[in-house]
């Protein structure tokens, strides 16, 4: 008989564990929004905001909205598509079992690189596709201006040492994401049981053992019982799963992280041009200062695309400070849910970098500008004599919320929850820290090493 394991949550953590023990585990995977279904809606891979699936999150700090994805494929189903890894010193911390060696085999795994795959540090089987598109006119006016800077070229930005400019590497297939929902929930489908629009309430625990889950779904209020159950809900709603079920392991929504980011908004000349590429283009990864482990990002992207509220012509060039020394919090409301401060440069070294950070990005908008393809607004905010004070009004989330259980504080290096058996945590909440690339692909990294340690266990 198969053991019974539980996944709550289908996200990318969640979907990749299922695929990687399905055929050895009888598993349920339960999901709090729909399953779209295969193939998927054209709105589920091109569009961008979905109000009707969302979790409603906010950041306490700023009161901004904090998207994610109430749907079968988390996150993965809402972002931008971004297929970046981050470097290999990144995972320094991480310890034994997950450094940057111990993640490769995995990120290997799931991808299949159009352009590189036959690099030892890539994969070309995977369900994952990694594609790096043609350039814009925008994109190529802000590849002029970084190589104008300085900066050298960098052709694939998953190699690991790589930095400079150059295509960004996307999930994308034919124009639209290509995440766990397109790619990896047909894969499992037919080999698990998918419970979908059904909420868990909590962990059912037993003599200090999870034993199965409460849910709320279609049919109405159950219990569902299981050998292993696994907790795949992210950085905000694992934390709040596990206060539901009344489990007081240690560092429970300690520790978040997430990238900074700033909007530097600008006006195509052309509105042509904006559309020519309007997402994954270029993409500049460079060193803050002197240390190259502290890397900042810029990207040119479609305002109008995120923002429909923007004019069409609006073009903005964002920046990202990637190696935060911040922390955040997931904190516990009187009724269990989450209370979200993400501590955006709370730091004075992360304000003092993101301000050279948009110092520099500044001057390649300049460049693009001096070229004609772009105006500068008159009242463009970067142009302030108090630069700090605008940056920490303007200064967004890049999405990228991570480590809110991280491993050797709420759960231990075989992702299991500190104090209670039979439960484990596998998605981007057990980070240690932040990677300085988008925490997708890693996230699903996560996801089949995590399903990796399952098989072990009950083989």
């Amino acid at each position: 008989m198969k053991p019974r394991v539980i996944i709550v949550g289908g996200g990318n953590g969640g979907l990749l564990t299922a695929h990687r023990i399905a055929d050895v585990a009888d598993v349920t995977l339960i999901e709090a929004g729909i399953d779209p279904g295969d193939p998927v809606p054209p709105a589920f891979l091109h569009e961008h905001g979905y109000p009707d699936h969302d979790w409603d999150y906010t950041n306490l700090d700023s009161g901004q909205h904090l998207v994610r994805g109430r749907v079968l494929g988390g996150g993965s189903t809402v972002n931008a598509a971004a297929g970046s890894r981050g470097q290999p010193s990144g995972f320094e911390g991480w310890g034994p079992g997950w450094q940057w060696d111990d993640l490769l085999p995995a990120m290997r795994a799931i991808e299949t690189d159009e352009q590189y795959g036959a690099e030892p540090y890539h994969g070309d089987s995977g369900p994952i596709r990694i594609t790096r598109l043609a350039p814009g006119p925008l994109d190529d006016a802000f590849s002029a201006a970084s190589a104008g800077a300085g900066h050298p070229l960098c052709a694939d930005h998953n190699a690991p040492g790589s930095r400079g400019y150059g295509p960004w590497p996307t999930n994308r297939v034919d124009g639209g994401r290509w995440g766990a929902l397109a790619a990896v929930a047909p894969l499992v489908r037919d080999r698990i049981t998918l419970r979908d629009r059904t909420l868990v309430r909590r962990v059912l625990v037993d003599g200090g053992r999870a034993v199965g889950v409460d849910v709320d779904g279609p049919g109405g209020r159950e219990q569902l019982f299981a050998d292993l159950v696994v907790i795949s809900c992210g950085a905000f709603g694992t934390p709040e799963l596990l206060w539901r079920s009344g489990i007081e392991a240690p560092g429970i929504g300690e520790g978040l992280q997430d990238h900074p980011w700033l909007m530097m908004n600008v006006l195509a000349r052309n509105e042509a041009d904006v559309f020519a590429r309007p997402v994954s283009g270029s993409l500049l990864r460079a060193p803050v200062a002197d240390d190259p482990a502290d890397e900042f990002q810029v990207f040119p992207f479609s305002t109008w695309l995120y923002d429909h509220s923007a004019p069409r012509a609006s073009y903005s060039v964002s920046v990202a400070l990637m190696q935060p020394v911040s922390r955040g919090s997931v904190g516990r409301a009187d009724d269990d849910s989450a209370r979200i401060r993400l501590g955006h440069l709370d730091h004075p070294s992360d304000l003092d970098r993101m301000v050279r950070a948009v110092m520099h990005t500044a001057d390649l908008i300049d460049e693009m500008a001096s070229s004609g393809i772009v105006t500068i607004p008159g009242d463009a905010w970067w142009r302030t004599r108090d630069l700090s004070t605008a940056v920490r009004q303007r200064v967004e989330t890049y999405n990228h919320p991570v480590a809110s259980c991280g491993i050797d504080r709420t759960v231990d290096r075989r992702l299991n929850v500190e104090g209670v058996e039979g439960l484990k945590i596998i998605d981007a909440s057990v980070m240690p820290k932040i990677p300085d690339g988008g925490p997708n692909l890693v996230t699903m990294a996560i996801g089949w090493l995590g399903g990796g340690i399952i098989l072990g266990e009950i083989a």
